[in-house]
């Protein structure tokens, strides 16, 4: 029998054959122990020891719910010649965090950097994940639902399954219309985006890069999974063949795939590798294509919807993989959340400035709200009323501006009324949303 090279837990059976160690399982999620009526600061659950083809790299995922004051951490090693190297730790999680994967590093045969620990000359051939999981109040507990890894199989050749002529509709996003600061490292939560919409979500990019974005930068794959997870959907990375692609699109299923760029693509302004949604495979000309949507492609959404012939697809696509299955329900607050706001004229002295309200209260957004280009903080914009309804929100014209005074300026009358919609989004990925009436 052929040995696997992708392996994810994640339900309570599953679960249950691992070390809980100030952890407990319950319906299907992992959480930290309850002590005299509150949850203990910190545990940990590590998974049976997990034989895979032979490999010479490794990319974890998870799925973690973690409220604010919560975070978890996971950890992989591996088995090589026999014996197991040390604990490798991919850096804390949690959108609630100033999140920072782990720094280059490397001992002896076993390199770790970002998302992937890596070997020099050596195959392993067992995979063991382990995740901490902390708390600083004892009422509240993260909890994880899916924990994997993807391993990189050292001489095979890739498999290319049965054909397939699939297309699904995926909403498309290009990065030339999403918030200027973030632009350059948009185009993973676009081609996200995609995926999660197309099941209603309704999610902005700028949610999701805000809620996985990398204090190292934004092709954190494993950070990217986490953050779907956050809104309910199960998420994973793994290195994949063409066959396995062919089986999620048969299935109905779209993928994120990461791309290197040609010369000409860079001459062009994209960067250097770059992530696409798969869409499907088809015939175009007589000839086979990938069909994606590659935020890059075009300024403007839909001509982002490209195809690519397929030979010149498996030239380009790194054989990654960010893969993910319909939404299923999430805890509350247990990632970014939404919350409805009213907005109020500032004063007369102040025309074309508003304030948003929580609650009946005000919330003043900071000077320095939205960072700078070198350390891009939150998101503030506008949309206004178009003629022409859109399939999802992020499709609107939005503005993106600075706030002024602790509010946001609208623009003047122009003598008929005109609804606008304000959006606040804080580097979390949580969002206050309020209309007004002008």
């Amino acid at each position: 029998m052929e040995k696997r090279t992708l392996f994810l837990l994640q339900e309570t059976e599953e679960f249950m054959r691992g070390e809980l160690d100030n952890v407990t399982v319950a319906n299907s999620r992992i959480m930290l122990d309850v002590v005299q009526g509150g949850y203990v600061p910190y545990g940990c659950y590590t998974s049976p020891a997990i034989p895979l083809a032979p490999f010479d790299a490794l990319r974890p995922s998870w799925n973690a719910f973690t409220p604010p004051g919560t975070a978890v951490e996971a950890q992989a090693r591996v088995m090589v010649d026999g014996n197991w190297t040390a604990w490798s730790a991919f850096g804390k999680w949690s959108p609630f965090l100033a999140r920072e994967s782990a720094a280059p590093s490397a001992r002896g045969a076993l390199a770790l950097d970002g998302d992937r620990l890596w070997l020099d000359s050596k195959i392993a051939t067992h995979v063991q994940m382990r995740i901490y999981l902390y708390t600083k109040d004892d009422k509240q507990t993260p909890s994880v639902s899916l924990l994997g890894a993807s391993v990189h199989r050292v001489d095979v050749i890739p498999g290319g399954g049965r054909p397939v002529n699939a297309r699904l509709h995926l909403p498309p996003y290009s990065v030339a219309r999403r918030a200027p600061a973030l632009k350059a490292r948009m185009d993973l939560a676009c081609a996200i985006a995609g995926l999660t919409n197309r099941w209603g979500a309704d999610i902005l990019p700028e949610e999701l890069v805000l809620a996985m974005q990398d204090g190292r930068g934004c092709t954190n794959l494993s950070f990217g999974a986490a953050a779907m997870g956050c809104w309910g959907f199960p998420a994973w990375v793994r290195w994949a063949d063409l066959g396995d692609l062919r089986a999620e699109l048969r299935a109905g299923y779209g993928v994120v795939v990461e791309l290197d760029s040609t010369p000409v693509q860079l001459a062009a302004g994209m960067p250097e590798r770059r992530y696409a949604a798969l869409r499907g495979f088809g015939m175009v000309e007589g000839e086979l294509h990938a069909l994606l949507n590659d935020p890059w492609a075009a300024d403007n959404d839909f001509e982002t919807e490209t195809t690519m012939p397929l030979d010149d697809f498996l030239v380009a696509w790194t054989n990654l993989a960010l893969c993910m299955r319909p939404r299923v329900p999430a805890p509350e607050h247990g990632g970014p959340w939404r919350s409805s706001v009213t907005l109020r004229r500032a004063g007369r002295d102040m025309p074309g400035l508003y304030r948003i309200y929580l609650s009946g209260e005000v919330r003043e957004l900071p000077d320095d709200f939205c960072g700078d280009e070198e350390h891009p903080g939150g998101v503030l914009a506008w949309t206004a009323q178009e003629e022409r309804p859109h399939a999802t929100t992020a499709h609107k014209q939005f503005h993106f501006v600075r706030p002024e005074s602790g509010g946001i300026r609208l623009p003047d009358s122009t003598g008929s009324l005109t609804k606008y919609t304000v959006y606040a989004i804080d580097p979390s990925g949580c969002m206050l949303v309020g209309d007004v009436t002008i």
